[in-house]
């Protein structure tokens, strides 16, 4: 590769973060001090830039071996400031270089390249491109389980799988890692990735019990860095557990360890679980103040997952204390965030990766069958036939069994599938019928009482002799107000007496009381809301109501956000979870979407869901009120 090219390019990456970064700086207020909070720092320019002597070793390097050792160097620095996209810049180059040269062990320094790449693109957020770097690295590792490589990768691997949503999978193989573990440094890092699943799953003792082992380990070989990301967690946990004072030490001694150190990355990690903290504990302020800081230096290093709950913590905090403007503005720049890590992911090439990955598995399966068909072989000339037949009997009887599981399986399915047809049918029947009872009631009103009178009225006015002008003004006056009546009775009852506002408040207070789900609802400008013309204020309802609940039945969520505003004459109703999310190519809409989807049609609303497996889901409407 060519360094000074190399240099170059950092160099002209560094000017652009450096004045975007201080414009940044300048245009938002007191980021980087507060009275309530100790200084939290924000830097005009990147503090992580490599000293000139690496780049002079790979100049100087007289072979490949040399220059693979210098670049490793160069990435080994920035792995320790936190530098992703100069990790997983170099890690491509030196993988590419690597591929081409004739190094005797190239396979494990690809391995070992793999295992960088992929770990950049998964603290990036980028999981399905760490997903493809860990498989590269399990397949220049050849699949030998002691190889510390291939258990290194299958790490990553696992942590990749359970985030991806295959959380059992992911749980088994860090389970797996750590029996099969070839060193204590790799055992106490796959205990830490299995305390993060614990911790996800709300198994707090459990998370604990596993971060503390992996902490004493980390401190006794001095691995510093390791030891404060186990702090951090730690730190979460005792926030989990009420300890909010006790949690705040400890976050701080991470952050100003971090610092110390020019661990930047986890320092700003660290800030933003304090900033997590002030939130939860109602200190707005200082909790805007570090998560801006935050967010500036997250921009500047190119840190995706920092930046997105920078901002989702921002927007909370703006919103809480009444600034709906600016929270709005935020949730603009969160959109851009996520599509930037969605734009980033190569699905086709992880897929393929992937099926790569379980067809070695498959033919190492079919490999390893017939080496102990050819032992069974050996064993029939050596031991006696019954003992080969009772194998054959316990082989079939495993065949058996196999079989009438997955027939179980498959019926049980087929149970549930129709339970939910029926239940959609029954939906449809019941919304049929409803309203067919409007449409008899509203034609039995026209015929009896608006068609009489119209009847009269004719009558009156084929017999000019008898025509009385007083009675047929009355007739018709009458007829007037009857139709009035009837078209008001159109109108739900509840939406003519109350404010609309009081009737949600009212509604998602009652939703509140019967779950378990953290819900919060955030109208502004009350007086706009409520003077929303009556036919919008019905289907808006119902569309909350829809929204609430597939929430409550499918997100398993925690938190639910609920924003309802007008701004520039339009209503924005904005509807935000964090609960399990869904892949948007493969998600089917039911019934209650496309009704949802009607509704929005005929008020002429657009809507816009943002959404990703374990990253909950967000759900932007607009509607026009002209």
């Amino acid at each position: 590769m060519s360094i000074n090219y190399i240099k170059r390019k950092t160099r002209l990456l560094l000017v652009k973060q450096a004045i975007s970064t201080i414009l940044l700086f300048f245009t938002l207020k007191g980021m980087s001090q507060s009275g309530g909070v100790q200084r939290f720092k924000a830097f005009g320019v990147n503090p992580t830039i490599p000293n000139d002597s690496l780049f002079f070793k790979i100049n100087t390097a007289k072979n490949f071996q040399a220059t693979y050792k210098a670049t490793f160097d160069l990435i080994e620095f920035h792995r320790e400031k936190g530098n992703l996209d100069s990790i997983i810049y170099y890690g491509n180059q030196l993988y590419a270089e690597t591929t081409k040269s004739t190094l005797i062990d190239k396979e494990n320094h690809l391995a070992k390249v793999s295992s960088i790449v992929a770990e950049g693109k998964l603290e990036k957020g980028l999981f399905d491109e760490a997903l493809k770097w860990f498989f590269k690295g399990i397949e220049h590792s050849n699949n030998k389980p002691n190889d510390e490589l291939f258990v290194k990768n299958r790490i990553g691997l696992g942590a990749v799988k359970y985030v991806r949503g295959k959380e059992e999978e992911g749980k088994a193989i860090l389970e797996e890692c750590i029996e099969s573990a070839p060193n204590e440094k790799l055992k106490h890092d796959a205990l830490f990735e299995l305390a993060f699943m614990y911790y996800t799953r709300n198994e707090f003792e459990r998370a604990k019990e596993n971060y503390e082992k992996a902490k004493l380990f980390y401190v006794a070989e001095g691995l510093v860095k390791e030891a404060l990301k186990t702090d951090l967690w730690l730190s979460r946990i005792l926030h989990k557990e009420g300890k909010t004072t006790e949690a705040l030490n400890l976050c701080y001694h991470v952050f100003n360890d971090s610092l110390s150190r020019g661990f930047f990355t986890l320092y700003a990690k660290a800030g933003n679980v304090i900033g997590g903290f002030y939130l939860k504990e109602g200190d707005y302020e200082n909790a805007k103040t570090i998560l801006s800081t935050v967010y500036i230096n997250a921009i500047q290093w190119s840190n995706l997952e920092i930046e997105r709950s920078a901002i989702l913590g921002l927007q909370n905090a703006y919103a809480e204390t009444g600034d709906y403007k600016n929270a709005h503005a935020l949730m603009t720049q969160l959109n851009r965030v996520n599509n930037e890590i969605l734009v980033s992911q190569n699905k086709q090439q992880v897929n393929e990766l992937e099926v790569q990955y379980k067809t070695l598995e498959q033919k190492q399966e079919i490999e390893r069958q017939k080496t102990m068909k050819a032992y069974i072989l050996i064993a029939f000339l050596i031991v006696l036939i019954p003992v080969l037949a009772l194998l054959y009997m316990y082989y079939q009887k495993l065949q058996t069994q196999s079989k009438l599981n997955k027939t179980l399986e498959e019926v049980n399915q087929q149970k549930i599938t129709t339970l939910l047809k029926d239940q959609e049918l029954k939906l449809v029947k019941a919304s049929l019928e409803g309203q067919n009872h409007e449409r008899k009631r509203i034609a039995r009103e026209l015929h009896d009482s608006i068609g009489g009178n119209l009847a009269t009225i004719k009558l009156q006015l084929s017999n000019k002799s008898k025509l009385e002008e007083e009675s047929l003004i009355k007739q018709v006056d009458e007829t007037y107000n009857q139709v009035r009546e009837l078209s008001h009775n159109l109108m739900p009852k509840k939406f003519k007496d109350s404010a609309f506002t009081t009737i949600i408040t009212e509604y998602i207070n009652n939703i509140k009381a019967l779950s378990k789900e953290q819900i919060t609802l955030q109208i502004h400008p009350v007086e706009e809301v409520d003077q929303i013309d009556e036919n919008l204020k019905v289907e808006l309802y119902k569309i909350i109501q829809e929204l609430l609940t597939n929430a409550l039945k499918h997100a398993k969520a925690a938190q639910i956000d609920i924003q309802l505003s007008v701004f520039n004459n339009t209503v924005q109703l904005l509807f935000e979870d964090d609960g399990v999310g869904f892949d948007q190519e493969k998600v089917k809409y039911g019934l209650g979407f496309q009704s949802l989807k009607d509704r929005l049609k005929t008020i002429r609303g657009n809507i816009l869901i943002n959404s990703f497996p374990s990253r909950g889901t967000v759900i932007d409407i607009d509607v026009p009120l002209n």
